[in-house]
């Protein structure tokens, strides 16, 4: 074997000709909604996992839902997407967070969804990996299993619950996905996006308006604390979902600013996808 047989060619490469992208954020932040604005030109499959809300996408025409409630699910939702006839363009996992909850369920042989062993978890509930070498099995699972999906050639969307964690020795806050540390270093390694979508708010118009009323308020910061805003609650104000994929000292994220910045405004598929699909065109 030469180095010429290691040469694979630029088309055969998933991670240039599919977009590998991560979002995560709070509840309600709008994570469903965005995968909803993936075009009826794709394919989609959307694996929930046990009950996320489905409501933004369970009535659109060209996706598929499936609901996932084991880790050995991922196997065969694999299967199908590995089989030469696969059809499906796009995967949007609703969440990897609760993937990796899974993966803790296989490692300490814990599936509550299994009605036959309800009683027996009832008498006696599984505890979570007692040492780091059970957590770090879990980060392994996910991060192997991330990296089997996104060697297929399709489009794969990772939807992550947000968890804020205190580093003692920075004596600092850093928001990232929901994840182990093993699990998170697998995500950031192998996306080519990973975003923090949150909900801004706006006031339509700063100015007094016609008839003489006072000006609506100024638009609020939601990533400051209560006290820091001093906020009541407005009915004119306008909420406005942005996705930030910059570098930042407390969010994790990650992402081709050059041709997106550092922020998107109402962030919708075809206003990140297209642009970094062009980019290795």
């Amino acid at each position: 074997m030469t180095l010429k047989d290691l040469f694979i060619p630029t088309e055969k490469i998933s991670a240039l000709t599919h977009v590998r992208m991560g979002i995560y954020g709070p509840n309600g932040s709008g994570k469903t909604t965005f995968a909803s604005t993936i075009p009826d030109t794709e394919r989609v499959l959307y694996v929930s996992v046990d009950d996320e809300s489905i409501r933004p996408v369970s009535r659109l025409r060209h996706v598929r839902v499936v609901k996932i409630r084991r880790w050995n699910d991922l196997l065969i939702v694999y299967q199908a997407l590995a089989h030469p006839s696969n059809k499906i363009s796009v995967v949007v996992w609703d969440t990897w967070s609760r993937v990796q909850d899974l993966a803790v369920g296989k490692v300490c042989n814990y599936e509550p969804t299994d009605p036959a062993r309800l009683v027996q978890y009832i008498n006696s509930i599984p505890k979570n990996p007692s040492d780091w070498r059970g957590w770090g099995q879990v980060g392994a699972l996910c991060s192997e299993w991330q990296r089997n999906f996104n060697m297929l050639p399709i489009h794969m969307l990772y939807l992550l619950q947000e968890q804020d964690r205190v580093r003692e020795v920075e004596e600092d806050v850093r928001t990232g996905p929901r994840l182990t540390p093993e699990a998170l270093k697998g995500i950031r390694d192998s996306l080519e996006i990973l975003g923090r979508l949150y909900v801004d708010l706006q006031a339509p118009d700063t100015t007094a308006s016609a008839n003489g009323d006072a000006p609506l308020p100024p638009a609020l910061d939601l990533l400051a604390t209560p006290a820091q805003q001093n906020a009541r609650i407005e009915p004119n104000v306008k909420e406005v979902r942005k996705l930030f994929i910059g570098q930042h000292d407390r969010y994790i994220a990650k992402g081709p600013t050059h041709l997106l910045g550092r922020v998107i405004i109402d962030p919708d598929w075809n206003k990140i996808v297209p642009p970094v699909m062009a980019q290795g065109a």
